[in-house]
């Protein structure tokens, strides 16, 4: 399945169409972005040609491009870009690259992958895991398909600084793919690392790049995707051990031996089916509460925001038992017997500078209170509870529902989307 890549206007937060050819000069949409301290651009008459007018690069604005050979490119839609403020002339306006920039749209969680030539097979140069990751773009193939772009990390990207250029795809294929009436998905999950020895996250198999080392004894939770030659996709670019993030480098993957997920239910023991199909043979069945190495996922009702329905895994210690497993079955730990008591209390979220960022206090009448900050004024939302999660506004839970907050029973926190809100003693 080929899926194009959406570029967007990461400060004015609005998705853009993507690539298109029109004879030798593929079309490119972007954002105008100056880097000059003045924050103004110039839009000329010819390449290098008068200076018609400036526009600021603070507040981003869209245009589509004629990419072509040399560092000044045609604007293609002035009118709609300009013509409000602006007389356009009938032979058009030239805008430069370097004032350009292009963002991925990477709300799926996947990183891009930078290649040193066009072409996927090509040496891969690095990886751009931020959301929205503002690229210049350089030069681009006669079909549109390879854009030439250099990503420079802003200030804030915690991870890394270093500078890299090579090429991105702007079509891709992704057989994990699922198209479906809200976008595009993938089955994710919520996994943790083997505690009896030490798991290398790697930046690519074949590049052989560690990323990091979960040390054994500790229990690194990760979030997980896309599984390809016995590795999984680690996504975002950080992982929580306890109640501490370690932030990663670069693009990561988990190999499947390394990472468990626990085996949660009401009854003693899950039944394991031969195929992804709940009709199927019943393999075995294990005990609730068994460590299991996820393997692979089913696709088929994944949608945006929902998990896979099943899970095909191995019990721990015994490869040679596979076997599909019902997703509500699994769980990154013990599913302790929660009462609305057990919750109960106040719970936060930090800033780097130990400021709050965000507070919850979850109630025994089954209420959520949300504030942010410092703030009195709160949302109120009801909550149910299974297993370990937490679901907001929910009356039903069921195999796709993801919840909103995953209960740590030793540090007694809650976890959401990577976030860690403390419980106060």
């Amino acid at each position: 399945m080929v899926r194009r890549i959406f570029f967007a206007a990461a400060v004015a937060a609005m998705l853009l169409a993507g690539v298109v050819s029109l004879g030798a000069q593929p079309l490119l949409n972007c954002f105008i972005s100056d880097p000059d301290v003045k924050g103004l651009t110039n839009i000329r008459d010819k390449p290098g040609g008068k200076v018609l007018f400036q526009v600021r690069g603070d507040i981003p604005t869209t245009v589509t491009v004629a990419v072509q050979p040399g560092g000044w490119w045609r604007i293609v839609n002035p009118e709609e870009a300009f013509g409000d403020d602006h007389k356009i002339p009938s032979g058009g306006v030239w805008i430069h690259r370097s004032v350009l920039a292009v963002a991925t749209d990477n709300f799926d969680g996947h990183d891009r992958m930078l290649m040193m030539e066009p072409r996927a097979d090509a040496p891969r140069v690095g990886f751009i895991g931020q959301f929205n990751a503002v690229l210049r773009p350089l030069e681009m193939t006669a079909d549109g398909e390879w854009v030439k772009v250099t990503y420079v990390p802003e200030s804030f990207n915690r991870l890394s600084q270093e500078t890299k250029t090579g090429w991105i795809q702007t079509c891709f294929t992704r057989d994990e793919d699922i198209e479906s009436g809200d976008g595009y998905s993938f089955p994710w999950m919520y996994a943790y690392s083997s505690r009896d020895k030490d798991v290398a996250l790697l930046a690519d198999p074949g590049m052989r790049k560690q990323t990091y080392l979960m040390e054994k004894g500790k229990d690194y939770s990760l979030w997980i995707a896309a599984p390809r030659d016995g590795y999984w996709e680690v996504l975002g670019d950080f992982l929580e051990c306890g109640d501490k993030t370690v932030f990663l480098d670069d693009y990561s993957l988990a190999p499947a031996s390394g990472i468990c997920m626990r085996l949660i239910g009401d009854e003693g023991a899950v039944a394991l089916y031969s195929e992804a199909n709940e009709e199927s043979k019943v393999v075995t069945r294990l005990k609730v509460g068994t460590e299991v190495h996820p393997l692979d996922v089913t696709q088929d009702r994944a949608v945006w925001g929902a998990e896979p329905q099943l899970v095909q895994v191995s019990p721990v210690g015994k490869p040679e038992v596979v076997g599909w497993v019902e997703l509500f079955h699994l769980s990154a730990a013990p599913a302790p017997a929660l009462t609305y008591a057990d919750v109960a209390g106040t719970y936060e979220s930090y800033n780097e500078d130990g400021t709050i960022d965000s507070r919850l206090v979850l109630t025994q009448d089954g209420s959520i209170r949300w504030s942010y900050g410092e703030q009195t004024d709160y949302l109120e939302y009801p909550f149910i509870i299974r297993g370990n999660g937490i679901y907001q506004d929910m009356n039903e839970v069921d195999a796709q529902t993801r919840p909103s907050y995953i209960f740590d029973p030793e540090t007694r926190n809650l976890l959401s989307y990577g976030t860690v809100y403390h419980r106060k003693k």
